[in-house]
């Protein structure tokens, strides 16, 4: 059905990327793709990368041919469920029926100018856009329209939330909002349909009713019955990427599971309930099959007396406990963590650094620093310049590891992100760019100015994004030596613990100094212990040798 057909947009692949130039398609129409196949290649002035696909099903329809430059936003090829009959003539460039593409994000009509009205009869749907590198789905915050309101092009439509930023939406169209598809407090993928824009003057259609997810056993045979916005991976069901994740790693059979969502979708909190259950978990011997049959009603694979909602796995029962749901942020960066360390393989290493002569510069020039540049001199401006320098004479460390694509990209710039704890709810990490073009200045204004944004909540995505090395800095508090996790997509991640006065040799005698511990935790496996080990040691002479008098004057 039309509703089942799923537009694939030209991507935004850099923040002053404006098109894209499609290159090689490795599918073709009719060919049936699975959630995160390659589908096509796009190169822009920035980057050449290969797309993948965001649904489960049959291309129906090649919009934009190779070698064709269309602008952000474009629709390039529509997705059809599995099992789609394919139009005749429904190639590159040749509709595939009389309705139109739906355009998706927040850039604006790829083909008409900002503020053009949709033409009589047509609407156009707004998708969840992709507000981050890394970011794969959002949640629905307040809504700022309300259906039968009119629009303007760039009027504030809703807001949204992820695990980076909180972002206001505008509107890519003038016109009325015919119909709120997603929810206050829905999160949903990428390139999900969020809301209907119709032509100026348009009447809202009556509210069609949800329709209820059908009665199915509890192993959910018939899940591939239910409608949804987008397959990705479960029978065009649609599955975030957490649950995915969290299916594979618990061996749990999603077909079994009963989503609580909208539309059946299964969510985070039943998958984890099916885990704390004990079930449900596949048959070991059992194929899966290329299109799901009709099955027999399953066995029960929970004993009857099993609660609905198991207790917490680390609860002790105890009445006094005070039981709290976790945040959003607080599980984006659980889950964010947890991520990580199944990707790298996580290794600390650390030196002792005297401060001796960082601490006499620091109190010299601390008053007229904060008066001129704005920023307090701690000690992380200087921490933060000598590791500059150490990227710059280590490469490797300032650098990106695709182990699929068996390449290492080093940056011959550096993208400088400082971990930044927001009252101990949750950690952003704003970026710092080209922090190699700056002096110990301009690198902590912009640190202090980014920490102040950060945590009034003014940040926007972009600066959140393309650190090519972070720096946490738990000194503050007291720490004394820390083994953070590492900050993806970067190799590495640098500490700079507490720093407290201790007796220390200097030459032959026995002087009081103010020392601390940096550590590396790097990824084993973009470089070696070696490459790590130098490079702290080029830090701590840095800090300890450098003439920071010049440098902070």
């Amino acid at each position: 059905m039309a509703d089942e057909v799923w537009t694939v947009t030209m991507p935004k692949l850099g923040e002053t990327v404006t098109e894209g130039e499609v290159g090689t398609w490795f599918k073709q129409v009719g060919d049936t793709v699975a959630f995160d196949d390659p589908l096509f290649e796009v190169s822009t002035d920035k980057v050449d990368s290969e797309i993948p696909s965001p649904y489960d099903g049959v291309i129906v329809e090649i919009l934009v041919p190779s070698g064709q430059t269309v602008p952000v936003g474009t629709p390039v090829l529509r997705i059809g469920p599995p099992g789609s009959a394919v139009a005749s003539g429904g190639g590159a460039g040749v509709a595939a029926g009389p309705a139109e593409p739906a355009l998706g994000g927040s850039e604006g009509p790829a083909t008409a100018p900002p503020g053009a009205a949709a033409p009589a009869g047509e609407s156009h749907d707004v998708t969840m856009p992709k507000l981050g590198e890394t970011v794969t789905e959002g949640t629905v915050g307040a809504w700022l329209k309300q259906v039968g309101d009119p629009v303007a092009f760039d009027d504030p439509l809703f807001e949204v939330s992820t695990d980076k930023v909180d972002s206001e939406i505008p509107s890519p169209y003038d016109g009325v909002l015919l119909a709120i598809l997603v929810q206050t407090g829905e999160t949903v993928p990428v390139g999900t349909p969020i809301a209907r824009i119709g032509e100026p003057g348009a009447a809202p259609a009556a509210p069609a009713p949800v329709a209820p997810a059908p009665a199915a056993p509890s192993g959910g045979a018939d899940r591939a019955a239910v409608p949804a916005a987008a397959g990705n991976g479960h029978g065009g069901a649609l599955l975030s990427p957490v649950v995915r994740r969290l299916a594979a790693e618990n061996g749990v059979d999603l077909a079994a599971v009963r989503g609580s969502g909208a539309s059946g979708r299964i969510r985070r909190e039943d998958v984890e309930a099916a885990i704390a259950s004990g079930g449900p978990r596949p048959a070991a011997s059992a194929p899966a099959p290329a299109a799901a049959p009709a099955r027999p009603a399953p066995a029960p694979t929970v004993a009857p007396s099993a609660p609905a909602a198991a207790a917490p796995a680390a609860g002790t029962g105890d009445r006094r406990d005070a039981v709290e749901p976790l945040s959003r942020m607080r599980v984006a960066v659980a889950e964010g963590m947890m991520a990580s360390l199944a990707r790298s393989a996580h290794v600390w290493t650390s030196v002792e650094v005297d401060f001796d002569n960082v601490e006499r510069v620091r109190r010299k020039h601390k008053d007229r620093f904060k008066k001129e540049v704005g920023a307090s001199l701690s000690y992380l401006p200087f921490v933060s310049r000598a590791t500059i320098d150490a990227l710059r004479a280590f490469p490797a460390v300032n650098s990106s590891i695709d182990l699929e694509a068996r390449t290492r990209t080093l940056h011959p710039y550096v993208n400088l992100g400082i971990a930044v704890d927001l009252d101990e709810q949750g950690l952003v990490v704003p970026v710092v760019k080209d922090a190699d073009t700056l002096n110990m200045r301009g690198v902590a204004s912009r640190i202090a100015t980014m920490a102040a944004q950060a945590r009034a909540k003014k940040l926007s995505m972009a600066d959140m994004s393309g650190s090519t090395f972070t720096i946490t800095n738990p000194g503050p508090f007291a720490s004394y030596a820390s083994s953070p996790i590492i900050n993806q997509p970067n190799v590495a991640i640098l500490c700079t613990d507490g720093v407290k006065r201790r007796p220390v040799a200097v030459g032959d005698a026995i002087a009081i100094h103010p020392v601390g511990i940096i550590g590396l935790v790097y990824d084993h496996r973009a470089f070696d212990g070696s490459t790590a080990s130098r490079f702290l040691m080029h830090l701590r002479d840095s800090l300890e040798q450098r003439d920071w008098e010049a440098e902070v004057g």
